[in-house]
């Protein structure tokens, strides 16, 4: 299981954010990006090319969720490499 630890959120609107996490487990680290539309919608990706890609030309991430706790159930059991 992973700790989830928050590294900075850069606003683009009051209502739409990108988040910088950490994924910590025993053994290893990962940084991940979350975009969060209006609280109600969230796109997680796991490299910085594939949220500018979605920026770009919209190609949607494999991950999305409806709601904060989806996200961090699937945060909490990323597989976390090195």
């Amino acid at each position: 299981m992973n700790k989830i630890i928050p590294i900075s959120t850069e606003y683009i609107r009051p209502s739409r954010n990108i988040e910088l996490i950490n994924l910590v487990n025993s053994r290893s680290s990962r940084l991940v990006y979350v975009y969060n539309h209006e609280g109600t919608h969230f796109r997680f990706f796991d490299a910085l090319i594939s949220i500018l890609e979605f920026f770009n030309s919209g190609t949607e991430p494999e991950h999305t969720f409806t709601s904060e706790e989806e996200l961090d159930a699937f945060l909490r059991d990323f597989k976390v490499t090195s």
